[in-house]
């Protein structure tokens, strides 16, 4: 049973991993856990009353496990429980499970879809040191490789495998709308930002099943990794080409772009946006994350769950799930303008 499937109380079964435990202690001095599970389709919370230690440890982040449970209604929203004195689960080894079943992620040909418009994009520049530069990236194999498996985010949105190019893509696409909208716009320096904004994001997270910050992912930050990785590209690309394949005059503004992407201070950039590029790469890259939280919580909406989702933590909120399509056509007009 995938987690979406499990929207009404009574017993469930199934295979699933374990995205977070905690050890806590009741109000009545009784230890409990409180643990999140999940596979592709969503997660769920998961409280096992009665545990001890011994079994406790066995049930650590990261863990696939075989469980069998009982769903149940809590202020509202379902959640499993199980007894620790019982044996619910049991810890499926390597090689008992795919790993594509928990991590969600683009495959196939929208992979390859996502790709040609990056591929297209960058060769369309006017701007030959911009191309050079997307060319050190994007023509290597191996970046090409940890790029396009890379999630956008650990959790908030587009987080899973391929993620970081299914975002990549939406922000691109948004700033050549809005560049063809305003004239005064450099295009090639918002769309050589919009491909690269993110690009210090394979250095920041790692994990097949699960996804996991790294060390300097944690301690940089991929805005800093990505400004770095673009520095050290630009020096390559100067050193081999000489001063002149790469004028200094594009390279600030660039970088500019990508550390002032998230827009404000408080949101992570150490600067904020101070060209008209930048304003625009940033609300794409806003504009992006959000739709794509809105429409993770219509996707993981169960079929006949009503008008409204659970409550989402990244927006905060529940969402409404519109359906004109369903309603009756009486009210729709011919199209043509006639009545």
């Amino acid at each position: 049973m995938e987690v979406k499937e499990i929207v009404k109380e009574g017993s469930i079964s199934g295979i699933y991993l374990i995205l977070d435990s905690q050890w806590r202690v009741a109000r009545n001095g009784n230890p409990f856990a409180a643990l999140r599970v999940g596979d592709k389709s969503g997660e769920i919370p998961l409280k096992v009353w009665e545990i001890t230690e011994e079994v406790f440890a066995k049930l650590q982040k990261g863990k696939v496990i075989q469980l069998k449970a009982m769903a149940k209604n809590f202020n509202g929203s379902l959640q499993l429980e199980a007894n620790g004195g019982e044996e619910f689960f049991r810890v499926c080894q390597e090689g008992e499970y795919d790993p594509s079943a928990f991590l969600p992620g683009v495959y196939g040909p929208k992979l390859a879809a996502l790709w040609e418009v990056v591929d297209q994009t960058r060769k369309g520049l006017k701007y030959k040191p911009y191309r050079l530069l997307l060319a050190y990236f994007f023509e290597d194999d191996q970046f090409r490789q940890s790029f396009g498996v890379a999630p956008g985010a650990m959790r908030i949105h587009h987080a899973y495998r391929g993620g970081l190019l299914e975002h990549t893509v939406g922000v691109v696409t948004i700033c050549q709308t809005v560049a063809a909208y305003y004239p005064e716009v450099n295009r090639d320096l918002l769309l050589t930002g919009a491909l690269l904004h993110d690009i210090g994001k394979p250095q920041s997270y790692t994990g097949e099943t699960s996804i996991e910050g790294t060390d300097q992912g944690r301690l940089l930050g991929h805005l800093m990794l990505g400004a770095q990785m673009v520095t050290e590209a630009i020096k390559a690309i100067r050193t081999t080409k000489g001063e002149e394949s790469f004028p200094s005059v594009l390279e600030m503004p660039l970088l500019h772009l990508l550390l002032s992407h998230h827009g404000e201070l408080e949101w992570g950039s150490p600067v904020q946006p101070a060209l008209l590029e930048a304003c625009l790469l940033h609300h794409a890259d806003h504009m992006d994350a959000e739709a794509a939280k809105f429409r993770e919580a219509l996707r993981n909406h169960p079929d006949k769950g009503g008008n409204w989702t659970a409550y989402n933590r990244a927006l905060k909120r529940s969402v409404y799930s519109l359906d004109l399509e369903a309603t009756s056509d009486e009210w729709r007009g011919t199209g043509t303008g006639e009545e």
